[in-house]
């Protein structure tokens, strides 16, 4: 099951043969930007990594507790003293289901390959470090695995959209130079699933932690 969600998330972007290859570019890349431009901090790289607490709105499953898992890379640009925009591609674990106390389980399982596009602004200066930073944004989703432990709805439901478009905010603070953590909300404006006879439709929604390196 791994092997084929990195399979279809690595033939989305690369043709299968030169996956690893322009992954360790992609990689080299964003480390040498970083480098080149670290004196005036223009352009700066991170690795991105964390957890999702995910829910499907519609789906009769309350609660945020489905746990996914994140990661990928960021690239910003700084546009002002208090402004930098970014652009990130991460790998998604997201979803739904049922309290983990009732004897029943529940589930909806989605992978999606994610580009986010946000603005950060910056405040709370220290020694040329902002600690603290608001972000607000847009991401476009490609959802390449999706499974259904849901008997229930068997009869009522309908093709799953392949592409999501969410809108995003949140904030996150700086320890150090290197190293920092964000928490951010989401939420799909496209469904998942829709089924207009029963009026029935899916929208994700998700808190999001993450742990930043940055270069």
């Amino acid at each position: 099951m791994v092997n084929t969600v990195i399979k279809s998330i690595s033939s989305l972007f690369v043709p299968g043969a030169r996956v690893t290859v322009a992954n360790l570019t992609i990689i080299c890349v964003l480390i040498s930007t970083s480098q080149t431009y670290s004196q005036g901090n223009v352009f700066e790289a991170q690795i991105i990594t964390g957890v999702n607490f995910s829910q499907i709105r519609g789906d009769q499953l309350a609660g945020y507790h489905r746990i996914g898992y994140e990661g990928g890379l960021d690239v910003s640009y700084r546009i002002s003293d208090m402004w930098r925009t970014h652009v990130r591609l991460l790998y998604r674990n997201a979803g739904s289901r049922n309290s983990p106390f009732t004897d029943v389980k529940r589930s909806i399982n989605i992978h999606m390959a994610q580009i986010p596009v946000y603005a950060s602004y910056l405040t709370w200066w220290d020694n040329g470090l902002p600690r603290i930073h608001f972000d607000i944004g847009i991401a476009y989703g490609r959802i390449v695995n999706t499974k259904i432990n849901f008997p229930e709805w068997e009869k009522d439901l309908r093709p799953l959209q392949k592409d999501d478009v969410s809108i995003q905010a949140g904030m996150g603070f700086w320890f150090n130079h290197h190293h920092g953590m964000t928490i951010s909300y989401h939420r799909s404006v496209l469904p998942l699933m829709k089924n207009p006879a029963e009026d029935i439709s899916w929208y994700i929604y998700y808190i999001s932690m993450q742990y930043q390196y940055k270069f």
